[in-house]
C-alpha cells in the first residue's frame, strides 16, 4: 500500500472541495459585510437615534476603507504569508463585528465599520494569491472561473439573508453572523499554517526580483493591461448598478421589478464564468479574449443606442446587458489569473494593487452616474460605452506585454 508523504497530503487538501469552499468564503465575506445589512438601514437609524445620512455614511466609509486597505495588506501578505495575514485581518474583522453588536451610538458604528473594512481586506487580497500559489498554472483560470460566479451571486443573496436575520433576530444579529462566518474561515486557515515554505508554487516562473514596489508593478504592460481590463469591465457593471434604480423607476417599474432585474444578469455572469471553465481546455485564451471584448462592446453600444433612439422596456435593456454580464463572467478569471502570474513572488502586492485599481475605477464610474442621475439612462449608457476605448487600450497592453 502506498504511503502518502506530507506534500502528497497537502496536494490532496489543496484540490479538495473543502479548500475550494474556503476560497469562496474568503472571496465573498467582504461583499457579505457590504450587502447583508442594507435592508436594516431604517431599523438601525431608529435604534441608534440618528439620520439616514449617518447610516449611509457607514457604507461609504466601509467602501473607502475596503479600497485603500488593499494596498496595506498586499506587502504584509508577501512578508509574513497569506494564512497569517488572513488570521490577523479576520481577527480584527471579528472583533469589530462583535463590538457593533453592543454599540449604541452612530459614531462608534462608523469607527467599527471602518475597522471591519480594514480587517476583511486581508481576505480579499489573499484569496486570489492563494489560488495562484496553490494550483498549477494550467488550472488557475478554471479555479478563478469556479469562484468568481459565486462572488457575483453573493450581492444578490446577501440582502435576502439580511432580511431574514432582521425579521427574526434584529439587526444586530447580522453582525454576529458575519463574525461567525469569519471564525469558521479562521479555523480552516489554521490548518494551512502547517504548509511548509519549501512547498513552492506550481509551474510559475520565479525569475523576478523577490521584492517589488507598487511603482515597479505598474511598469509591466502585461500586468497593467490585464488589471485595467478587470477594472473597466467592473466599472461598467457598477455604472449600471448605480443608475438602474433611477432610470428603471423613471421608466415606470416598481421596487420589486427593479430587484428582480438583477436576477437575469447574475445568471448571465455565472453562465459566462462556468461556460469559460467548461471551454478552457478547448479554446485558447488568445482566441477567446477578442470574442469576449467584441461581445462586451456590442452589448454596450446596443444599450447606448436604445437610450438615445427610443424609450426601451426593461426586457430590451436586459438583453444586451446580460450579454455584457456573460462576457464579464468569462473575462474576469482570465485577466485576474494573467495579471497575478506576472509577479509570482509578490502575489499579495499584485492582488492588492489590482483590487485597489478596480475599486477606484468602479467608484469613479458610480460617482459620474450619480452626479448626472437626472437623465440616468443616458448617463449610465455613456459611462458604460466610455469604457470601450480604455478596454481596447488595455487589451493592446496585454499583447505588448507577452
Amino acid at each position: 500500500m502506498r504511503k502518502f508523504s506530507e506534500n502528497d497530503m497537502l496536494d490532496r487538501k489543496r484540490n479538495s472541495f473543502l479548500f475550494l469552499i474556503y476560497l469562496v468564503g474568503l472571496s465573498i465575506i467582504g461583499f457579505l459585510a457590504t450587502d447583508m445589512y442594507l435592508p436594516a438601514f431604517d431599523m438601525m437609524r431608529l435604534d441608534l437615534s440618528t439620520d439616514k445620512s449617518s447610516i449611509s455614511a457607514s457604507l461609504s466609509l466601509f467602501l473607502a476603507g475596503y479600497a485603500l486597505a488593499q494596498l496595506v495588506w498586499g506587502p504584509i501578505a508577501d512578508k509574513i504569508g497569506k494564512p497569517k495575514t488572513i488570521l490577523i485581518g479576520l481577527t480584527l474583522f471579528t472583533l469589530a463585528s462583535l463590538c457593533i453588536f453592543f454599540t449604541n451610538d452612530v459614531l462608534s458604528l462608523l469607527v467599527l465599520r471602518l475597522l471591519q473594512a480594514i480587517g476583511v481586506c486581508a481576505a480579499a487580497v489573499s484569496w486570489q494569491a492563494l489560488v495562484v500559489e496553490y494550483y498549477p498554472a494550467s488550472q488557475t483560470n478554471k479555479i478563478f472561473a469556479t469562484i468568481m460566479p459565486m462572488v457575483a451571486l453573493s450581492p444578490a443573496l446577501a440582502p435576502l439573508l439580511g432580511v431574514y436575520l432582521l425579521q427574526h433576530f434584529g439587526w444586530r444579529s447580522i453582525f454576529i453572523t458575519l463574525a461567525g462566518i469569519a471564525v469558521l474561515l479562521m479555523l480552516y486557515t489554521l490548518t494551512l499554517m502547517r504548509k511548509q515554505k519549501s512547498d513552492a508554487p506550481h509551474d510559475i516562473k520565479t525569475g523576478e526580483k523577490t521584492k517589488q514596489s507598487y511603482f515597479s508593478l505598474l511598469k509591466s504592460k502585461a500586468y497593467v493591461g490585464n488589471v485595467l481590463l478587470y477594472a473597466f469591465c467592473s466599472g461598467s457593471f457598477f455604472a449600471w448598478l448605480t443608475g438602474s434604480p433611477f432610470f428603471l423607476k423613471e421608466l415606470g417599474y416598481d421596487e420589486s421589478q427593479i430587484g428582480l432585474s438583477f436576477v437575469p444578469q447574475t445568471i448571465a455572469f455565472m453562465l459566462g464564468g462556468y461556460g469559460y471553465r467548461a471551454l478552457a481546455n478547448r479554446i485558447e485564451t488568445k482566441k477567446l479574449m477578442p470574442v469576449l471584448l467584441i461581445l462586451y462592446s456590442v452589448s454596450l453600444l446596443a444599450i447606448y443606442a436604445m437610450s438615445v433612439m427610443m424609450t426601451p422596456t426593461l426586457t430590451l435593456l436586459l438583453i444586451p446587458f446580460c450579454g455584457m454580464a456573460l462576457a464579464n463572467g468569462a473575462c474576469y478569471p482570465i485577466v485576474v489569473a494573467q495579471a497575478l502570474r506576472v509577479f509570482p513572488n509578490n502575489l499579495g502586492k499584485a492582488a492588492g494593487l489590482q483590487n485597489a485599481i478596480q475599486l477606484g475605477i468602479c467608484f469613479i464610474a458610480s460617482a459620474i452616474v450619480s452626479v448626472f442621475s437626472k437623465d440616468a439612462l443616458l448617463a449610465t449608457s455613456i459611462v458604460m460605452v466610455g469604457t470601450i476605448p480604455f478596454m481596447l487600450i488595455a487589451y493592446r497592453l496585454t499583447l505588448k506585454g507577452k
